[in-house]
């Protein structure tokens, strides 16, 4: 499903402004992209009630590293 569908729902089922809901739901990605571009933050990221997303250890230490072995 696509984005624009998913916030039309939402929006429809709380009865909120579509362009509010797109704003909050998008918030979440761009804010997960800020933090895997930072090379200083290495802090775990949790979606509420979805799942944590995680870096694994070896990457912790050195943001640098590919993370694909190609």
């Amino acid at each position: 499903m696509q984005t624009d569908k998913i916030c039309t729902k939402i929006a429809h089922e709380l009865n909120l402004d579509k362009e509010l809901v797109k704003k909050i739901v998008m918030y979440e990605f761009r804010f997960t992209t800020d933090v895997m571009k930072d090379p200083e933050d290495y802090h775990d990221i949790l979606f509420n009630k979805l799942f944590r997303f995680t870096l694994k250890p070896r990457f912790k230490v050195d943001k640098t590293k590919k993370y694909s072995p190609k």
